[in-house]
């Protein structure tokens, strides 16, 4: 005769076991995840799954030199909010909840459509945007264009971002169809691609010998070939001092300088590159022409 008794008695010692296996796998699994879990999402969240698959996908496709890591990750305006650190630097980042598109800089639009509090939020960012206005621009800084143009635009930038280089046309028609109104302004603000250190070191060798924009241009217009060997061969191809400039480059002599530029880009809220900043005013991102244009424009017409 079946002991039905000994069936709840077994089924008992079962339901406890199984459970105190899932609670030992809880807290592995928090531990390991630095805290950051919820018990229905054992095997890890469908959000969570898709911020990793972005830092994967930087990581396995050569974005970043150094190592991409996953700090957090949110649910934010029907997308994905990432924060991800490369080297000592930490940048926001959306991603699709599909997880087909990854947007490494996002423009926050909200303020020509303003809810029910957000006055406060824009005010807050009105104040914050005025305080990062101001630029102290002098002859040693790279200017191309009418040095005393009463229009300024401060680009932040990396040679080896792929939208920075996106972004290289745009600023150098807004150069051509703007003469003499318009200075663009150049300062390094450092990724953590392989070559981003090196590429602004050899554009600061090229500017000793006065060839900053030759140079500049050269960068851009070879993105592909980075190389150190490439760069002091196309140090020689513009007509510069071979040995002045390979004895610059190996020497590492404006590690400093080219710091510095990053330093006051995170003084002034840039988080990624390209920043632009038109007379003080923030342009995030590889925008099109028309979005300068119309900046520009207004600014001119006042």
């Amino acid at each position: 005769m079946f002991n039905l008794n000994f069936l709840n008695k077994n089924t008992a010692l079962l339901a406890i076991a199984v459970v105190g296996i899932i609670v030992i796998g809880v807290l592995v699994f928090a531990n390991n995840s630095g805290g950051n879990f919820s018990f229905f999402g054992i095997f890890g969240s469908s959000s969570e799954k898709i911020a990793q698959k972005a830092v994967d996908y930087i990581n396995n496709n050569g974005l970043s030199s150094t190592p991409a890591s996953l700090v957090s990750f949110s649910e934010e305006s029907g997308l994905i909010k990432i924060k991800i650190k490369i080297g000592p630097n930490e940048f926001d980042s959306y991603v699709t909840k599909d997880g087909k598109l990854l947007f490494p800089q996002v423009i926050n639009m909200g303020g020509s459509n303003l809810g029910e509090g957000d006055e406060n939020q824009l005010s807050e960012s009105s104040d914050q945007q005025q305080s990062i206005r101001s630029f102290s621009i002098t002859r040693e800084n790279h200017i191309l264009g009418n040095f005393d143009a009463p229009i300024t635009l401060v680009e932040f930038s990396d040679f080896q971002c792929s939208f920075c280089a996106r972004l290289y046309p745009t600023l150098k028609k807004i150069e051509q169809d703007y003469k003499g109104k318009v200075r663009l302004v150049y300062k390094h603000f450092l990724l953590s691609f392989q070559y981003s250190q090196k590429a602004a070191e050899a554009s600061e060798c090229a500017a000793e010998q006065g060839k900053f924009w030759e140079y500049h241009d050269k960068l851009f217009e070879n993105a592909q070939d980075y190389s150190v060997d490439n760069f002091k061969k196309w140090a020689k191809e513009l007509g510069l001092n071979s040995e002045k400039f390979n004895n610059c480059l190996d020497s590492e002599k404006f590690v400093q300088k080219i710091q510095a530029d990053s330093q006051e880009g995170r003084e002034k809220g840039v988080s990624g590159t390209p920043a632009t900043f038109i007379n003080g005013q923030l342009v995030s991102g590889a925008q099109p022409y028309e979005s300068f244009k119309e900046i520009i424009d207004s600014l001119l017409s006042q």
